[in-house]
């Protein structure tokens, strides 16, 4: 299947958050995809610290429950790694006759972490080379790199689990692969240059890709987690009514009529300046791409994470922007699915928090099928090498 041989199962896509961990899968059927399952379960507490899995045993157990609860089928599992320890970003370097260009980039990468690069997991692609004055090559680069530590401990707790880790790549690429992926269903996407929003628990990337390639990545200290600790703080609850009250009552919509001294107006008043702080960043990071970046593609966000579901956050960031912005739903039309064991509701609502489980789950299609779709580009991970800004299991002592 996907390409590896009649007895390969499709790949599981394994998202291990600090807050949450889901898995989807899906299956090919003709020229389709049918959606055979999705699930979610709570991250044990203290599990994940500051992006490093110290529980793995107890992530282990987890994520095996979690994968006999919603019967996935086989054991081949595709995971990423996110955080502020992982790099994503573009280098300029002057390619050196009779010196490998990857030693050139990962000299270049070394100034840009801050762990030793011995100790880091790294690839590159050329993006483009250009002549400079002095007759020299200057290669433009796009460069994904993550501390071993990290990538090491991931691996090993899909291995105790006694499943098989076939990709491990950065998160920034897995949800371009959903994004590109459904894009040629929609020439509304496909024309713009796209804004991920992820609202983790903690953190809060910001991807933006142009044309199918990521051109800026950003990690921001910024999750839904803060929203909540607002809520407790002003309205004298403990954490999980906070949370609640987030879920349920919060409506930051600008045209939300709320009653004066309501619950729901006390709430969203306490919520208001922490999102005003996420507004900040998101203008921060697009104001520094558009100066950097020339683009005639307007810019459209697409927002993901569970805080992606809170009432009204769509309207009021677009306002905020003056960009579009849309709540990250495509996880519907990737695929079909069975009516009798989902209910379109519960997809439109749970579809935010799996943007990165169904892209890394789409790897092996996406493959397959690239070469079959005429004038389409490939989003990075997929495009042109075999290990392009992914690393596979199976090297680096592991």
């Amino acid at each position: 299947m996907f390409g590896l041989g009649k007895k390969a199962t499709p790949i599981i896509g394994v998202d291990i958050g600090s807050s949450t961990i889901k898995v989807a899968q899906f299956k090919r059927e003709k020229n389709a995809l049918s959606l055979v399952n999705f699930g979610v379960v709570p991250t044990p507490e203290g599990a994940i610290e500051e992006g490093k899995i110290v529980k793995g045993d107890a992530i282990g157990e987890a994520l095996g429950t979690l994968l006999s609860l919603h019967s996935l089928v086989g054991k081949r599992v595709s995971a990423s790694v996110s955080g502020q320890l992982v790099t994503v970003r573009q280098v300029t370097v002057d390619e050196i006759p009779r010196q490998p260009l990857g030693d050139i980039v990962k000299w270049e990468i070394e100034k840009h972490i801050s762990y030793p690069i011995e100790d880091a997991v790294f690839d590159y692609q050329v993006l483009s080379r250009s002549h400079a004055d002095d007759g020299g090559v200057k290669a433009n680069c796009l460069v994904a790199a993550a501390p071993l530590e990290i990538v090491n401990a991931l691996v090993g707790v899909i291995r105790k689990t006694k499943l098989e880790p076939v990709f491990i790549e950065v998160e920034p690429f897995a949800e371009l692969r959903l994004v590109d992926y459904v894009a040629y269903k929609r020439p509304d996407l496909d024309a713009k240059t796209i804004v991920m929003v992820n609202i983790g628990a903690t953190i809060t990337s910001i991807n933006v890709s142009d044309q199918s390639m990521i051109r800026l990545t950003r990690m921001i200290p910024f999750g839904g987690s803060r929203i909540s600790r607002a809520i407790s703080a002003a309205m004298g609850v403990n954490i999980e009514r906070a949370e609640e009250l987030k879920q349920e009552t919060v409506n930051v919509n600008p045209d939300a009529n709320l009653e004066a001294g309501s619950e729901a107006e006390r709430a969203t008043a306490a919520a208001l300046p922490v999102i005003d702080d996420l507004v900040l960043e998101i203008r921060r990071s697009l104001n520094y791409y558009t100066t950097r970046f020339e683009s005639d593609r307007p810019l459209h966000l697409i927002l993901s994470g569970g805080t992606a579901n809170l009432k009204g956050i769509a309207d009021y960031i677009e306002l905020s922007t003056g960009f579009t912005v849309e709540i990250n739903r495509l996880l519907l039309d990737v695929a079909k699915y069975d009516p009798s064991m989902f209910a379109e509701s519960y997809l439109n609502q749970m579809a935010p928090m799996f943007s990165v489980a169904t892209g890394l789950s789409l790897r092996e299609y996406e493959e397959a099928v690239a070469k079959k779709r005429t004038g389409r580009k490939q989003a990075a991970p997929v495009e042109g090498g075999e290990n392009l800004l992914t690393y596979r299991p199976g090297s680096e002592g592991l």
